[in-house]
């Protein structure tokens, strides 16, 4: 029988938390849907994977063992017990197949599964490694609202990342619309291509959008590696070849003018309630030149109602600009751009809308306007 004591279970829910979200939920292969526990002395590693996403915390100084072990517990229940257990000092005991976890008057106890039947994930330190600042990675991966939902097309279900001279930019794309963003570094880093799952970006963020820090991002062939403070979180890359995104962006515009991000982002969520009612979600934009031009923005749905709404805008140059949108598309860009005004790039009927923070912000949308009748 070897003892534990975790010191403060406060901190154990918070790490138990955050692994739990790469342990998987539904598999052929029980015990993926446990955690890893590796006690030796002071320190606690508790590892969460589904193969494809693998979640490692290495907590110090929270726990006292009396010797060295490893056990695989049932995720979900362990960290139910956990959670529900008095805050404070929890004791372990861990048999042979099974661990008593007890608290205050209260004392469970589980069944366990073989430490060395958890499969082995390696850390391979060979590849490219790279330090950048936390907001800048969360910024960059926050493009994943553009990837492609859809498995016919698997490598628009991830974020293209590569790197060129002092920067590494991120693009994602699902064929209707576009976002890059580019994060300037402090060395030329030869960081490679490869193609993050969008889910994965998501877990990353979580992990890494309250920082204020640098995170090291460690890349080889196969996976992207990510280490924050004491959080390993290690993803598997999605293979195949990113299109070339550069064609599609246009460098010639007949109209470009500025707007308030902030009142935009209001007047569609408005103009939603109605063209969300339909198929397409589609919304139309017109400019309205004149001594103070505005930008029109209106839906209509047969069989419910219409909705119009008017939005001035400034710095206006070029040709009469009216096209139709998706309103949820126009919404996702202009959210991820966290900035006081945008600026909109039109290129004529059917051509791409590029929309882009004012400022030195690092990048932008593009919207495949819709075509109706």
């Amino acid at each position: 029988m070897k003892k534990i004591v975790i010191k403060d279970s406060e901190r154990l829910i918070a790490d138990l938390s955050k692994a739990y979200r790469a342990v998987a939920k539904q598999t052929t292969i029980p015990i993926l849907t446990g955690f890893h526990l590796q006690f030796t002395g002071e320190s606690l590693t508790i590892t969460g994977s589904d193969t494809d996403n693998t979640i490692q915390i290495t907590e110090e100084n929270n726990c006292s063992s009396s010797k060295p072990c490893a056990i695989v517990v049932p995720a979900r229940i362990f960290l139910d017990i956990v959670r529900k257990l008095p805050a404070g000092e929890i004791q372990l005991k861990i048999g042979t197949n099974e661990i008593s976890i007890s608290a205050g008057k209260s004392t469970f106890e589980i069944k366990t599964m073989e430490a060395d039947e958890y499969p082995s994930f390696p850390f391979d330190d060979t590849g490219v490694c790279v330090e950048i600042q936390a907001s800048d990675l969360a910024n960059g991966l926050r493009l994943g609202y553009a990837c492609a939902v859809s498995t016919t097309r698997p490598t628009l279900q991830g974020i293209h990342i590569f790197g060129k001279e002092k920067a590494v930019t991120f693009v994602a794309t699902d064929a209707h619309r576009l976002g890059t963003w580019t994060v300037q570094l402090e060395q030329v880093i030869p960081l490679p291509k490869m193609i993050l799952p969008a889910r994965a970006a998501e877990e990353m963020i979580k992990l890494v959008e309250d920082a204020t820090d640098k995170v090291t991002i460690h890349c080889t062939e196969n996976t992207l590696r990510m280490s924050h403070q004491n959080v390993t979180y290690v993803s598997r890359l999605i293979s195949g070849t990113y299109p070339d995104t550069s064609r599609v962006i246009p460098t010639n515009f007949s109209t470009t003018f500025v707007a308030n991000r902030d009142e935009l982002v209001k007047v569609l969520e408005r103009v939603s309630i109605v063209s969300k009612e339909g198929k397409t979600n589609m919304c139309r934009l017109q400019v309205i030149p004149s001594a103070m031009p505005s930008l029109l923005i209106s839906a209509s749905q047969e069989g419910m109602g219409k909705v119009q709404e008017e939005v001035f805008i400034s710095d206006l140059e070029g040709e009469m600009f009216e096209m139709k949108f998706s309103t949820k598309y126009l919404l996702d860009a202009l959210r991820h751009m966290n900035v006081k005004e945008v600026m909109f790039h039109a290129s004529g009927v059917n051509a791409p809308l590029i929309i882009r923070p004012t400022g030195n912000e690092p990048g932008f949308a593009l919207i495949l306007p819709v075509r109706s009748v």
